[in-house]
């Protein structure tokens, strides 16, 4: 069933459960292992309807794995990340090495910056043994989720950002790490520790945005924050003149 915060923002996919160590759900699709699997299009999959596992096994991509909190799949899967983050390999690189570890994706302007980026990452350990993806009208079947996400454009994630402080009157509730388009995952697991959680913002890979729908962003946190945003919406800004004006285009 539809939720009332989602009712009132007309989000067009429903936020997504993410659910660590999970076994026991029944999935609809599960992640292969064997070839090349991006998280996005899992988390598309689930914002559509769609019960969604994936283990170590089933995510090959190394920042995939760490985005899902299978600990360091840097280390495991691809070492050489800091290059192919930064300037690339060039001749070094295998003969059918992809462009983008010859090239470099050059989101760094060094190997040795781009190591400042990959040794502060929160690798977590949390995903093992599966991660599961639900829909928010089937948590009913999966259970509480830990972490929310939700796939919205920047009138509904303005709104969101918003609602973040209604009861808290903090002037930041949402951070913007730079990480792969699944990284405001491990982020957000991050913030399931701390007393005063805070929102990710993500999908800012330039490499998988392509993967992703045009004009839209990402926002992952803790349950507890979804809930306290579903508090008291009656008097929230979604009530406005302000909203109603951006609800006309929606």
């Amino acid at each position: 069933m539809q939720s009332k915060l989602v009712e009132m923002l007309h989000l067009d996919l429903e936020p997504v459960g993410i659910y660590f160590g999970n076994t026991e759900a029944e999935c609809d699709t599960v992640a292969e292992s064997g070839k090349r699997n991006c998280v996005v299009p899992f988390l598309l999959a689930a914002a559509r309807g769609k019960v969604v596992g994936i283990t170590e096994e089933g995510c090959t991509c190394p920042g995939g794995t760490v985005g899902l909190c299978f600990g360091d799949g840097f280390t495991r899967k691809n070492p050489n990340i800091h290059k192919m983050l930064s300037q690339g390999m060039g001749d070094a690189a295998p003969e059918q090495a992809p462009p983008m570890m010859k090239e470099g994706e050059r989101f760094f302007c060094d190997e040795e910056t781009a190591l400042k980026w990959r040794n502060a990452m929160p690798f977590s350990d949390r995903g093992f043994p599966r991660v599961v993806f639900a829909p928010e009208s089937r948590w009913g079947e999966v259970g509480e989720p830990d972490l929310v996400l939700v796939f919205a454009d920047a009138d509904r994630i303005s709104a969101l950002v918003t609602m973040l402080g209604f009861h808290n009157g903090r002037t930041v509730n949402t951070v913007v790490p730079y990480g792969a388009a699944c990284h405001s995952i491990v982020f957000a697991a991050e913030q399931l520790d701390s007393d005063d959680p805070m929102a990710v913002m993500g999908l800012f890979d330039i490499s998988q945005r392509s993967k992703a729908i045009a004009n839209y962003l990402s926002l992952t946190m803790p349950r507890a924050l979804w809930e306290s945003m579903s508090e008291g919406l009656d008097r929230s800004c979604l009530t406005t003149h302000s909203w109603r004006e951006i609800e006309k285009r929606l």
